[in-house]
C-alpha cells in the first residue's frame, strides 16, 4: 500500500487504525530511506493527514539526504498560506567582515589626495566629499548585506568550511545516486561520517568561543537565544507588532513638543568668537587616533556609515578629517546630517506596550559626530573634573566611580545610625523623562558662567540645538520633527552635561539632610533619633528639591518615588513625606541601583530576589548537561560565572550581617550549580565541590570582592565612605548593637587599611591631577626591540641592534626585585656611561610591577631634570610598558606612578628632549640588564627610603592572596571531617580546575573523573 515489496503482521493493524480515525495516507510508494544496492528500497517514513486535507496536500520524497539514513519529505499545500512579516532591513548595509579593507584604504587615500586647502570657505563641501569618497570604496569592495528573506538561518558557528564538507558530502551521495554500486555507497557513508565528526567539532568550538564571550553583563535572555540556534532550535525573530498609532504621536510629543519654543531655545550661528583657552586649541592626530582605536562598530546613523570605515583609512586620510573636524569646531558650523538623528523606541523591560512613556528613546547620530563628540567629551572630563565643578553627591558616570561607591556610603550611613539608636528615613525620588527635559538655553547659560572654553561651548549648543529626529519603528521612518530641547540618549556627551547641568542640584538641599546622585536617580537621607526631626528636615529638603529642578525644567515623579523608614525597632514609626501636596508612599523596602533595602536591614528582599534571578541560570547550566552536545566542564564554570554567581556578586558585601537562612540559600544555589558543572551527586561533600570546581565559598568571595572595592575607593583620600567607616570603627567595639552581630565586611577590609598605612592617597582620580596633552601624548614606546629570551648572543645582538637604530645614544637600564613576600621591593636604575646608579627601597606591601614603574619614573625623571637628550631607557617589564601606552582617559585603571611618568615624557618632548621606552627580556645575558638586577637587589636593604607608601593598587592584588590563605585553611580543616578521600587527593586549593588542561569530550572528562576518583569523593 505504501511501497513496501512485503507485507507484515501489524500492516493490517495499521490500516485499520487510520480507517477508524478517518485518516489519509499520502505514501506513493517512493522510498524513504537510504539502504545499501544489495538490500530491497526500504518505505518506513509514513505521512498521514485528515480526509479533509488531503486533496489539498502534495507529497514528495527529496533526493538529498542531509547526512541522514532516512530521505526527507516535503509536503506542500495548494492553497495559500499567510506570510510572516519580513524582517527588518539592518541600520548597517555593508558587511564589514569580508571587507578588502587594503583596496578600501588605498582607493579612499587616492581620493583624499586630490581634496583641495582645507579653509573656511571650502571645508564643509570637502567634509561632503570626504563622506562620498568613502561610501564609493565601501561600494565597490565592502559587499552588501543581502536582502532579509523568509529563510532559517545558518547556526552561529557556521563558516565557509562546514559549507565546503556538505559540499563534498552531497556530490559523494550524487555520484552514488547515479551509480548505485557498493563501492559508492561506502565511499558515501565514510563521507558523511566524516562530516559529522567535522561539524560536530566545529560546534563545540563554536560553542566554546561563545562561552568565553559571555560576561558578568551578560542577560541570560541572549544566553538562551544562543542555546537554542546551537540546538537547531528557531522561533519567529519578528517581535509580537502593535499599532504604533496607539502611542507613537505622544511619545513624538514629549520628545519634540508640537509648538514653537522660545527665541533662546535656537542655536546662534555667528561663528565662535577668538578663544585664548588652550583647551579650544585645535585637535591633534594623537587624540583622534586615541579615539578611534577605542571605537567599535555600533548602528550608524543617517548616512549609514560605521566606525570601521575610519579606522580603516590611512593616516593622510585620518588628516583630511582632522583637518575638517578641527574647521567644523573652529567655525561651529556643523554638517546637516549632524543635526539629524534616527530615533529607535526601546521597549522597558515589563512596561505596557501601548504606553508612551513606557518607551526609551534611543539616538543613531552619524558617528563622525560621535568621534567629535568623544573629542569634546575628553577635553570636557578632564576641565570639570581637574576643576572640581561636579557635585560631590553626583556618583554617576564619573571616571572611577560606579553605583557600588553610592551603595556602600548609604549602607555604610544606615549601619551607623543603627549603631546609635537612631531611625533613618531614605526619600528615594525619579527624574522624570530627565534628559529629554533639559533647557538647552540653561545649560548653555551654565556653561558660560563656569568658564568654559568659549568654543566648546559654540560647538556643543550647535550639535544639540534645533536638530531633526525621525523616528524608525518597525523598519518604518516617520517623517522628521525639530527638537529644541533636551539631551539626545545614545550621545557620548549626554551623562556628562546632564551632571554638568544638576552639579548645584545638591546645594538646594544639603543643608537640611544628606544627597545622594546616580544619573538621574536620587536618594535624601536623614538619621535621627526623633522620626519628627527626620519628617520636618526631609519635607524641607524635597520643597526645596522641588523649586530647583521646576527652574531647570525638570520634574519628580511622585508614583514612582517611595519612602523608607530604617529602624531597629519592630514597629516603624509612621511619617508623613510630601511632593507636590501628595503623600510619598512609605514602603517596608526600596530598590537603590539594583540593590534591596528593607528598613531592618535584614537583606531577605534581596537575597530572594537574587535567589529568583539565579534559577534561570540554572536551568541554563541543566540544558547544557546530559545531553550529546553537553559542554565541557570549564565552559559551564564560565557560564556559571556570568549568569549565576555576576547576580551573587553585585553588592552582596553590603548586606552582610543579614538573615542566615536566607543567606544559606545562594550556598544551595552554589552547590546545585557545582554538582551540574562537574555532574556529581547530590551527596557530594560542598565544600570538595568548591575545591573541584574552584569556586570559593560565597562567604569568602564576599569578602575579597569588598577588599577589591574598598582598596580602590582608598586611594581617594575624600572619598565619603572613608569618613562613615572611621565613625562605625568607633562604635563597632562598644555598641550594644553590634554585640552579638558580626561585623560588617566593609568595616573588616577598614581594619585591613589601617594596618596597611601609610598608603599613596590623592585628593582626587589621580588622572585628572595630570595636564591634558599629556594624557593624549603618545610616547615613543617600544615593546619589541628585536631580541628574544631564547636568543643566543643575546648581548651581542643588543648592541648591534642598538647601533643600527639608536646610534649615539644614551643608554639607561631599570629593574626591580623582590626576594620574599615579607622583603621590601628594590628599585634600580643604571646608567652605564656615567656609572650611575639609583636605588630606591619600597615597601614590602609594593608588587615588583609598582617597584619597576618606580625605576622607570626616576630614569624619565633624570633625564627631564639633567636635559639628556636622545636617551634610550630598556626595562624587562613589558607590562609597565604597556600600562604607559594605554589610553588613560578610556583605561579602566592606569598606576599613578605611570601618570607621571606620561607628564615627564610630555615634558622632555616639549622641551625637544627625545627619549624613548624600550622593552627587552630579562635574565638573557644583556650587559646593562644584568647589572641593574644586581642594583635593584642591593636596593633592598640599602635604597633610599623615598618609597615607604603603598600602593591602592598592590592592596587590590593582596586581596587575592588573603582569600586563597583563607580558603586553604578552612580546606584543611574540613578536609580532615568530610571528603576524607578528595582530601587526600586534593590537599591544597589548585591554581586551575583539574579539567581545564584536557580540551576533549565531556564523555571523556566523565571517564577521566572516574579513573581518578575511583568513583568517590
Amino acid at each position: 500500500m505504501w511501497g513496501s515489496l512485503q507485507c507484515e503482521y501489524p500492516s493490517a493493524h495499521l490500516i485499520d487504525l487510520f480507517d477508524d480515525n478517518n485518516l489519509c495516507l499520502l505514501n506513493d510508494g517512493s522510498p524513504t530511506r537510504r539502504t545499501p544496492p544489495s538490500q530491497n528500497p526500504s518505505c518506513v517514513d509514513l505521512s498521514l493527514t485528515s480526509s479533509n486535507l488531503a486533496s489539498q496536500c502534495n507529497w514528495k520524497v527529496l533526493s538529498c539526504s542531509y547526512g541522514s539514513d532516512h530521505l526527507p519529505i516535503l509536503i506542500s499545500l495548494s492553497q495559500s498560506v499567510p506570510i510572516s512579516p519580513m524582517p527588518f532591513p539592518p541600520l548597517l548595509k555593508f558587511r564589514t567582515s569580508k571587507a578588502k579593507w587594503a583596496e578600501f584604504q588605498q582607493f579612499v587615500t587616492s581620493q583624499t589626495d586630490l581634496f583641495p586647502e582645507i579653509t573656511v570657505e571650502n571645508f564643509l563641501q570637502t567634509y561632503n566629499d570626504f563622506i562620498s569618497a568613502l561610501l564609493t570604496s565601501a561600494n565597490q569592495f565592502i559587499p552588501i548585506k543581502k536582502s532579509p528573506k523568509d529563510f532559517i538561518p545558518s547556526p552561529p558557528w557556521w563558516d565557509s568550511e562546514c559549507t565546503e564538507i556538505i559540499r563534498k558530502r552531497d556530490e559523494m551521495e550524487e555520484v552514488f545516486m547515479e551509480f548505485p554500486s557498493l563501492e559508492n555507497y561506502l565511499n558515501f557513508q565514510k563521507t558523511n561520517a566524516k562530516s559529522k565528526r567535522e561539524l560536530s567539532l566545529k560546534k563545540r568550538n563554536g560553542w566554546s568561543r561563545f562561552c568565553e564571550s559571555l560576561s558578568p553583563r551578560t542577560p541570560s535572555s541572549l544566553v538562551w537565544k544562543k542555546i537554542k540556534n546551537f540546538r537547531g532550535s528557531f522561533t519567529d525573530s519578528n517581535p509580537v507588532f502593535n499599532d504604533p498609532s496607539v502611542w507613537l504621536y505622544d511619545f513624538l510629543d514629549r520628545l519634540a513638543p508640537p509648538f514653537v519654543p522660545p527665541e533662546n531655545c535656537f542655536p546662534s550661528f555667528s561663528p565662535s568668537p577668538p578663544s585664548y583657552d588652550r583647551m579650544d586649541d585645535p585637535f591633534t592626530f594623537d587624540e583622534l587616533c586615541s579615539v578611534l582605536d577605542n571605537l567599535h562598530d555600533s548602528a550608524p546613523g543617517i548616512d549609514g556609515i560605521p566606525y570601521s570605515f575610519l579606522k580603516k583609512c590611512s593616516d593622510s586620510s585620518k588628516l583630511i578629517l582632522l583637518s575638517i573636524l578641527n574647521k567644523i569646531y573652529e567655525t561651529g558650523f556643523v554638517p546637516d546630517s549632524w543635526k539629524h538623528q534616527i530615533i529607535i523606541p526601546i521597549l522597558k523591560p515589563h512596561k505596557d506596550p501601548k504606553d508612551p512613556s513606557s518607551y526609551r528613546p534611543i539616538a543613531l547620530s552619524s558617528v563622525l559626530a560621535k568621534i567629535m563628540e568623544h573629542l569634546i567629551k575628553n577635553r570636557l572630563e578632564w576641565i570639570l573634573e581637574s576643576r572640581n565643578i561636579l557635585s560631590k553627591s553626583q556618583f554617576g558616570f564619573g571616571k572611577g566611580m560606579g553605583t557600588m561607591d553610592s551603595l556602600s556610603v548609604f549602607s555604610s550611613e544606615i549601619r551607623l545610625a543603627f549603631s546609635r539608636g537612631h531611625h533613618l528615613v531614605g526619600v528615594f525620588l525619579d527624574v522624570t523623562s530627565a534628559y529629554d527635559s533639559v533647557l538647552l538655553p540653561l545649560l548653555r547659560q551654565k556653561m558660560l558662567q563656569l568658564s568654559l572654553p568659549a568654543r566648546m561651548v559654540n560647538i556643543i549648543c550647535n550639535l544639540f540645538m534645533e536638530r531633526y529626529i525621525s523616528v524608525r519603528v518597525q523598519g518604518t521612518m516617520y517623517p522628521p520633527r525639530i527638537v529644541w530641547k533636551g539631551l539626545p540618549q545614545g550621545s557620548v556627551l549626554s551623562p556628562i552635561l546632564y551632571s554638568l547641568y544638576t552639579s548645584e542640584l545638591d546645594s538646594s538641599c544639603s543643608s537640611d539632610c544628606d544627597i545622594l546622585q546616580y544619573a538621574d536617580d536620587i536618594a535624601l537621607y536623614y538619621a535621627s533619633e526623633s522620626i519628627d526631626d527626620c519628617s520636618v528636615r526631609l519635607n524641607s529638603a524635597i520643597q526645596n528639591l522641588y523649586i530647583w529642578l521646576v527652574d531647570h525644567g525638570l520634574s519628580l515623579s511622585g508614583p514612582k518615588s517611595s519612602v523608607v523608614v530604617f529602624s531597629r525597632k519592630r514597629l516603624i514609626p509612621d511619617i508623613d513625606i510630601v511632593l507636590e501636596n501628595e503623600t510619598i508612599e512609605v514602603k517596608n523596602n526600596v530598590k537603590f541601583l539594583g540593590v534591596y533595602f528593607d528598613s531592618r536591614m535584614t537583606g531577605t528582599v534581596h537575597l530572594n530576589y537574587i535567589k529568583e534571578k539565579c534559577e534561570v541560570g540554572v536551568n541554563v547550566l541543566r540544558s547544557l548537561s546530559g545531553v550529546w552536545w553537553g559542554a565541557h566542564p570549564y565552559t559551564q564554570k564560565l557560564i556559571y560565572n556570568a549568569i549565576v554567581r555576576s547576580h551573587f556578586d553585585y553588592g552582596s558585601f553590603l548586606l552582610e550581617p543579614c538573615n542566615k537562612s536566607a543567606l544559606a540559600d545562594w550556598d544551595k544555589i552554589q552547590a546545585k550549580c557545582l554538582r551540574i558543572i562537574c555532574g556529581a551527586m547530590k551527596s557530594s561533600p560542598i565544600k570538595a565541590l568548591q575545591v573541584e570546581c574552584l569556586d570559593p565559598p560565597l562567604f569568602l568571595r564576599r569578602q575579597y570582592l569588598c577588599d577589591r572595592f574598598l582598596y580602590k575607593a582608598v586611594q581617594n583620600s575624600c572619598h565619603p565612605l572613608l569618613t562613615s567607616l572611621c565613625h562605625l570603627s568607633n562604635f563597632i567595639p562598644s555598641s550594644t548593637y553590634w554585640t552579638h552581630k558580626e561585623a560588617p565586611c566593609l568595616f573588616k577590609s577598614y581594619e585591613k587599611i589601617i594596618a596597611a598605612s601609610p598608603l599613596f592617597q590623592f585628593p582626587g582620580n589621580p588622572l585628572f591631577a595630570v595636564p591634558f596633552h599629556a594624557l593624549v601624548f603618545r610616547p615613543n614606546v617600544i615593546t619589541y626591540f628585536g631580541i628574544n629570551k631564547e636568543d643566543p648572543g643575546a648581548n651581542v645582538r643588543f648592541k648591534k641592534l642598538l647601533n643600527e637604530q639608536f646610534p649615539g645614544w644614551r643608554t639607561m637600564f631599570t629593574e626591580a626585585s623582590k626576594l620574599s613576600a615579607d622583603n621590601p621591593v628594590g628599585s634600580a636604575v643604571w646608567v652605564p656611561d656615567m656609572k650611575l646608579t639609583l636605588s630606591f627601597k619600597c615597601s614590602p606591601r609594593i608588587s615588583v610591577f609598582s617597584g619597576e614603574t618606580i625605576a622607570i619614573y626616576e630614569a624619565v625623571s633624570l633625564v627631564e631634570s639633567h636635559n639628556l637628550n636622545k636617551t634610550i631607557i630598556f626595562t624587562d617589564s613589558r607590562s609597565c610598558l604597556e600600562d604607559i601606552l594605554k589610553f588613560p582617559l578610556r583605561s579602566r585603571d592606569v598606576h599613578p606612578i605611570n601618570l607621571k611618568t606620561r607628564e615627564l615624557l610630555f615634558k622632555c618632548h616639549s622641551a625637544g628632549i627625545e627619549v624613548a621606552l624600550a622593552w627587552i627580556p630579562g635574565h638573557s645575558g644583556i650587559s646593562g640588564n644584568e647589572q641593574a638586577d644586581i642594583c635593584a637587589k642591593w636596593s633592598i636593604c640599602n635604597g633610599a627610603e623615598t618609597y615607604a607608601n603603598c600602593f591602592a593598587q598592590d592592596l587590590r592584588s593582596l586581596a587575592k592572596i588573603d582569600l586563597n590563605k583563607r580558603w586553604n585553611d578552612a580546606w584543611n580543616c574540613t578536609r580532615h571531617v568530610k571528603a576524607k578521600f578528595y582530601g587526600s587527593l586534593q590537599p591544597d586549593i589548585p591554581l586551575k580546575p583539574w579539567f581545564f588542561e584536557f580540551q576533549i569530550s565531556i564523555i571523556a572528562i566523565l571517564f577521566k573523573y572516574i579513573e581518578r576518583y575511583n568513583i568517590k569523593l
